[in-house]
């Protein structure tokens, strides 16, 4: 199968679609599912080769301090199960074999969102957790994966981590959703 049969599916997208540049520049069918499809409305096609999801983290954040909305973990979960749905209905669709010879065409699934945040109370402990700043970044961000997919091999560089806490990639809320590119490389390198 080449890369451009290879369907990667991401849910939640922001315009930028940076957790998945690595697999649309090696030439995979990438589909960014943005609010303008809305995961709500959206249906797997057969034989999805990869899930990755960044469903809103604004009701999860510790960093949440504002009051007006106030926290709704409700609402919160709501885009979560949407994309929990999406990977279940992949995964439904993948399955093939017998119990001796199980395959599937989902290769792997990833559910990001801030790793100090309260989704670790619906999800669980996450399967992989780290700072951007692990990779070579000069940054802090400490992000969780729930899912099912290698771990990227971590760069921890000798006084890497940055003395600022606060560094971050961009300002504003909508650039801090861009992904450490060093990161997503590190993703694809172990989850091609």
């Amino acid at each position: 199968m080449n890369n451009s049969e290879k369907i990667i599916l991401h849910l939640c997208a922001s315009k930028y679609g940076s957790d998945t540049r690595d697999y649309r520049e090696a030439g995979y069918d990438v589909r960014l599912i943005t609010k303008e499809v809305g995961v709500e409305n959206y249906h797997p096609p057969k034989n999805v080769y990869g899930i990755i999801a960044n469903p809103p983290c604004t009701m999860f954040s510790i960093a949440r301090t504002t009051k007006n909305p106030p926290r709704d973990l409700r609402d919160g979960m709501r885009l979560v199960k949407e994309c929990l749905r999406i990977i279940w209905e992949a995964q439904y669709d993948g399955f093939t074999g017998n119990y001796v010879g199980i395959k599937s065409s989902l290769r792997f699934w990833a559910l990001e969102n801030p790793g100090t945040g309260l989704l670790q109370y619906f999800l669980g402990k996450p399967a992989f957790v780290y700072q951007p700043w692990e990779f070579g970044e000069v940054a802090t961000k400490k992000t969780a994966l729930w899912g099912r997919c290698n771990d990227p091999l971590r760069l921890i560089l000798t006084n890497a981590k940055p003395n600022n806490h606060g560094v971050h990639r961009g300002e504003g809320s909508d650039k801090r959703s861009i992904a450490s590119p060093k990161f997503t490389k590190a993703f694809f390198l172990s989850n091609p």
